[in-house]
Order: C-alpha cells, then sequence, then structure tokens
C-alpha cells in the first residue's frame, strides 16, 4: 500500500510540473521471450509508468499471445523467427528488424513520442537508422554486452562487418548507456569519441527469506542461466565433481542448446544423482529455488550486469562468480561474496568448500548482499537515472546540478556521421 501511494504522488507531481514524457521502449526481447535484458527493459518501464511517464513498448511476439496492456505499458508486439524462447540467432533478429520497421514507423507517426529507448545497439538500434518521423526525435541506445564488439567470441565476424552502423547508431545517439563499468570500458576500445554512462541493472528485494539457511545440513548450490557455452556450467559441473560426495549438491535452471552436453557431463564424472536439471523455471519457481539454495554460482566466462546475480544478491544468497565484465562490481571478493578465474576449476572447487564447512560465513554474505541489494540496486534508482537523461533529450530539464548542457558524442564525431 505504501509503495502504490507513493507511486501516485510522484504521478501526479510529474504531472503537475509538466515533466511527464511519452517513450517508446524497442527491444527484440520481452518476457517472456528472451533472457536479462527483457526482465530489465520491463521493470525500467514499469517504474517509469510508475513515475508519471507514459511508456510503449515495441517487441516480438511470444507464444503465449500478445498482452495489449503490462501493468500500464501498451505492447505491440511483432512476428520473428527467433530459434527459441531464449534464443533469437540472426535470423531472429534480421527478421525481427523487418517486422519491426513498419510498426515503428506507424506507431512514431500516431503516438508522437518524446524520445526513443533501444535496448541493443544490435540489432534493436538499426531501427534508428530507418527514415521515418522517430528519426526527428532524441534516442538513447542501452548497451547489453552482446552488442558490443569484443564481448563474445562468437559474434566477432558480424560485429566487424557491422562495425561502422555500430558507429553511426551509437553516435547519434543522445545518449550511449551500458549496463557496467567493464561494459562501457569495452564499448570505448571500439569507439571512443566520446562518453559513455553507466547505469547498472537493479532488482526486486523479498519482503522476506524465510528458512535460516545457516541452519541446514549439506550446502545447496544454485546457478540460473541460458545453457550455452559463455555462461562456464561445464565448469560449475567439473568443480562440483571435485567436492566431497555428502558435501554440496546443484541445481541448474534455465535453457539453451547446451542442456544435454551438460547432463552428459554430469553423468560421466559421476554426479548425475548430485546435479539437478530444472529447466525453464517461472517467477515463482524461481523465489522457491533461491529460499532452497545456500549459495548462487555464476561461472560466466563474459558477463555485462548480470540480472540472475543481482536477484540472488536480493535473496540474501553469498555470490561465487568469475572475475570478469561487470561481476565485479557487484561482488566484492571477501565482503559479499567469492570471485575466482573463469574456466578455473580447481579455485571454484575451492571457494564452495570454503562456503560448505562456513556456515557464518554464508549468513555474513547474505546479510551484506541484501542490504546492498537495498541501498544500491533498486529499479526506481535505474528508471530515476534514465528518466534524467530523458528529461535532458527533450529540453525540460538540464542535468542535475549543472547548468550545462548534457554531453553528447563529440563534435568531430557528429560532423563526421553528418556527413555519412
Amino acid at each position: 500500500m505504501r509503495s502504490s501511494a507513493l507511486d501516485i504522488v510522484l504521478w501526479i507531481k510529474a504531472r503537475a510540473r509538466n515533466k511527464s514524457m511519452r517513450l517508446l521502449f524497442v527491444n527484440y526481447e520481452f518476457p517472456p521471450v528472451g533472457g536479462g535484458a527483457a526482465y530489465a527493459s520491463l521493470a525500467t518501464a514499469r517504474e517509469l509508468v510508475a513515475m508519471g511517464h507514459e511508456v510503449d513498448f515495441l517487441t516480438t511476439c511470444c507464444s503465449t499471445g500478445a498482452e495489449p496492456q503490462h501493468d500500464g505499458i501498451a505492447v505491440h508486439r511483432v512476428r520473428s523467427f527467433r530459434r527459441g524462447v531464449h534464443h533469437s540467432g540472426l535470423i531472429g533478429a534480421a527478421s525481427f528488424l523487418g517486422f519491426a520497421a513498419a510498426r515503428l514507423s506507424q506507431l512514431a507517426r500516431t503516438r508522437n513520442y518524446d524520445a526513443y529507448h533501444y535496448y541493443f545497439s544490435l540489432p534493436t538500434g538499426l531501427l534508428s537508422c530507418l527514415p521515418g518521423a522517430h528519426r526527428s526525435r532524441p534516442y538513447v541506445v542501452s548497451l547489453r554486452g552482446s552488442d558490443v564488439p569484443g564481448y563474445d567470441c562468437a559474434l566477432q565476424w558480424p560485429h566487424r562487418m557491422l562495425l561502422p552502423l555500430t558507429r553511426r547508431i551509437w553516435g547519434r545517439a543522445y545518449r550511449v548507456v551500458a549496463n557496467s563499468v567493464d561494459l562501457r570500458r569495452l564499448a570505448l576500445a571500439s569507439v571512443p569519441e566520446f562518453p559513455i554512462d553507466v547505469i547498472l541493472n537493479g532488482t526486486q528485494v523479498p519482503e522476506e527469506v524465510v528458512c535460516p539457511r545457516e541452519t541446514r545440513s549439506g550446502l545447496r548450490v544454485l546457478a540460473i542461466s541460458r545453457l550455452i557455452p559463455r555462461k562456464g556450467l561445464d565448469t560449475l559441473i567439473r568443480a562440483v565433481r571435485q567436492t566431497p560426495t555428502d558435501l554440496l549438491s546443484l541445481d541448474i535452471a534455465g535453457e539453451g542448446p547446451e542442456a544435454e552436453q551438460l547432463q552428459k557431463l554430469a553423468q560421466c564424472g559421476g554426479i548425475a544423482d548430485r546435479v539437478r536439471f530444472h529447466g525453464f523455471v517461472n517467477r515463482a519457481e524461481l523465489a522457491e529455488l533461491h529460499r532452497k539454495a545456500d549459495v548462487f554460482v555464476l561461472a560466466s566466462r563474459a558477463e555485462s550486469c548480470s540480472m540472475a546475480l543481482l536477484e540472488a544478491m536480493a535473496a540474501g544468497l553469498p555470490l561465487v562468480a568469475t572475475r570478469v565484465g561487470g561481476n565485479g562490481e557487484i561482488v566484492r571478493h571477501g565482503e559479499n561474496g567469492l570471485l575466482f578465474e573463469p574456466e578455473n576449476v580447481q579455485e571454484l572447487a575451492a571457494a564452495l568448500q570454503t562456503l560448505a564447512v562456513n556456515p557464518a560465513l554464508r549468513q555474513r554474505f547474505g546479510s551484506v548482499n541484501r542490504a546492498q541489494a537495498r541501498a544500491k540496486f533498486t529499479w526506481r534508482a535505474v528508471a530515476k537515472g534514465y528518466e534524467n537523461i530523458f528529461l535532458q533529450a527533450v529540453g525540460r530539464e538540464g542535468p542535475r546540478g549543472t547548468d550545462k548542457p548534457a554531453p553528447g558524442p563529440s563534435p568531430a564525431l557528429r560532423g563526421e556521421l553528418a556527413h555519412k
């Protein structure tokens, strides 16, 4: 009730100050289709609506049907030929662009948006290059990971070919926002000419955590991710194999092309009885897995700002993660979790055994994580960060605390792009 009352007050204040905006979010993923970026874009849009703004969403269809409204957000879905709910593929991404182009043009003409928000510079940001009414309004690009050159080795050749388009999309954007400091560093390696902002992902903190974890016998390790090579689940399974039989078990939630291979790895390693594959889980089932777990592990070979890691933090779980990408911006080694080098089976196994025999350490890490999630990683904070950028973009508010215009691409890059 308190949250609802606060949302109403914020909505009234925004309207009264005439700072309410009409925004179009564009993302080729939207729940239940896609991964962390789908849920991040929805959570951000939901908060902006609660703060008094109007948000529409242009995205892809899903097999469960197309809802016209989602928490006050008008959802416009178009077809695409995805490989699966959680895997787009190049054909899926390209087909979304083809079907979304006409809908974007129609929405821009009839809805008169103040600004546009493209999640993923590739493929979604390519729509910003098309002719239409949307070209007359400012747009923001959110970098999520796979759309940044150098993030995913499997996408090396597409990024190399599309780098001129990437530069144009970023260069014409009012702001480019990365979801971690490390992703910004990687992006600047390709396009160093202008500043890139950072807004980390957020999470929702459960009201309470039931079942005191420090009293349990045995350690339940939880991993939640798509079953793809980049997520490093093979490293995690091998690490579990190196621990004593009665010490810990592993729950893996998620779908992906590596499912059969990972199951065979557990079987051949003699730990099939200690590894449970849950497949896709809904939000209620995910909350239950968090409640039953003692430790959360993210063994990724590359990562930007993991939603799964933040959700485990909010659930009060101690975290074990690789020293890659934005993981170090969430996990402070020895303070709220443990870090290890990617693909280092021995180091991961040692971290798990340390936590297995030290319930007090697990409890301390978990308490710190819940406090940090509440203080630093709320979706309201994320939405406020984007709200400030959009208000500057549409000329209704300058950067807070200054009288200077908001920074954008360098004049040199602007001039270069204007002649292309």
